[in-house]
């Protein structure tokens, strides 16, 4: 007879963050041979690795699972799947269309306020919630605005992200974050906006819910091939940092959003020659690299302006339903926005899935979507 077994207690199991913990037993039995399951709150995390979560008690008095044997999963936040679900892609949205709380939860606004200069310099952008740490924008949004040609990042102090913000007018009530960290890409050209990325750490890690979820990045194969002319994808902003206003121009409007609540549109990705052509046939020096793609409607309208500066164009993979940035807001035409043929320029968010991953480490990686919805 294994006494030490029949002996064995593996009292209370260790709490998991985001997570709930199950007992087999009515009674909460922690001794050998009872079980216990770990699961995540759903649907705003689950358990990585994907794992039952089953755990029993040894006969050393130790939570054992079969899988992971004595080490715990971690509960992480599921991407690209809002609560309040996105729109069909039906018809075209002329001129945008207000979105409802919660369907772009993954929406950051970003706010630069440099008081360390006169006139004080303030801006905002946009970005997209990777995780429960990072936010993903353009690198030309947080650059320090100097006469020059410089790339220099402007002081994180001067840097606040609001995140699960519907209406502008009530950014207090929004989850608001300072910065650890602004990384912007080392090949960030300010001539010609390419490799136009950056990565923002949070100071304080946020908790996620039906206003606050991360977007998905590129992962599958058929994602990491960028965005497939014609497709439709959404972008959404309250119209604050249209890429080719200026920062003196905003400032002197008295840095007025053109909507206080959150609007999106749907946009076709424009096939990459037309795009090359239709700008390399402008006056200018415009260059649309294999760094960026172009979305907007031939005819031009309203609608290719409505994004902001760094905000992420998201496109639902077909197959898991998941929402995936495959862009960002990163610059315009000369013309007035919404003239014909000016269509909106994107980063390629395809091309750098490996630079964020070198970045944010493993630690700060986002979960995949649910291994059942994988094709």
């Amino acid at each position: 007879m294994d006494v030490g077994g029949d002996m064995a207690d593996c009292r209370a199991p260790a709490e998991l963050e985001h997570g709930f913990i199950t007992f087999a037993s009515r009674s909460n039995l922690t001794t050998y041979r009872s079980a216990i399951r770990y699961s995540c709150q759903r649907p705003y995390y689950r358990l990585a690795p994907n794992v039952t979560g089953i755990y029993t008690c040894d006969e050393n008095g130790i939570w054992r699972s079969e899988e992971l044997g004595t080490k715990l999963p971690s509960c992480r936040p599921v991407c690209g799947r809002p609560v309040r679900s996105l729109p069909g892609i039906i018809k075209r949205i002329i001129g945008g269309r207000n979105a409802e709380p919660g369907s772009f939860p993954w929406q950051a606004l970003i706010v630069v306020e440099d008081t360390s200069r006169v006139p004080n310099d303030k801006w905002f952008g946009s970005g997209a919630l990777l995780s429960d740490s990072w936010v993903l924008t353009a690198a030309h949004v947080l650059r320090s605005q100097r006469r020059d040609n410089t790339v220099i990042p402007v002081s994180k102090e001067h840097v606040t992200v609001y995140l699960g913000l519907h209406d502008v007018r009530r950014k207090m009530a929004a989850v608001n974050r300072t910065v650890e960290k602004i990384v912007l890409h080392a090949g960030f050209d300010i001539q010609n906006y390419n490799h136009d990325i950056a990565l923002v750490k949070l100071k304080e890690r946020v908790v996620m819910g039906p206003y606050v979820m991360p977007v998905c990045l590129p992962q599958f194969e058929h994602e990491l091939e960028g965005p497939h002319p014609n497709t439709l994808g959404l972008v959404a902003g309250w119209g604050i940092s249209n890429p080719n206003i200026t920062v003196d121009e905003i400032i002197s409007s008295g840095m007025r959003t053109l909507s206080d609540i959150l609007q999106y549109v749907k946009l076709p990705v424009v096939p990459h020659a037309e795009c090359k052509a239709s700008y390399e046939s402008r006056s200018g020096n415009y260059s649309v690299t294999e760094n960026m793609f172009c979305a907007g409607y031939y005819e031009g309208g309203k609608d290719t302006c409505l994004g902001d500066s760094g905000g992420a164009f998201v496109i639902q993979d077909p197959g898991t339903q998941r929402w995936v940035a495959q862009g960002l807001v990163s610059w315009g035409g000369p013309e007035e926005c919404g003239s014909k043929q000016v269509y909106g320029v994107y980063t390629k968010v395809s091309n750098y899935v490996d630079w964020v991953e070198e970045n944010v480490g493993a630690s700060g990686r986002w979960t995949l979507p649910d291994p059942q919805l994988e094709r």
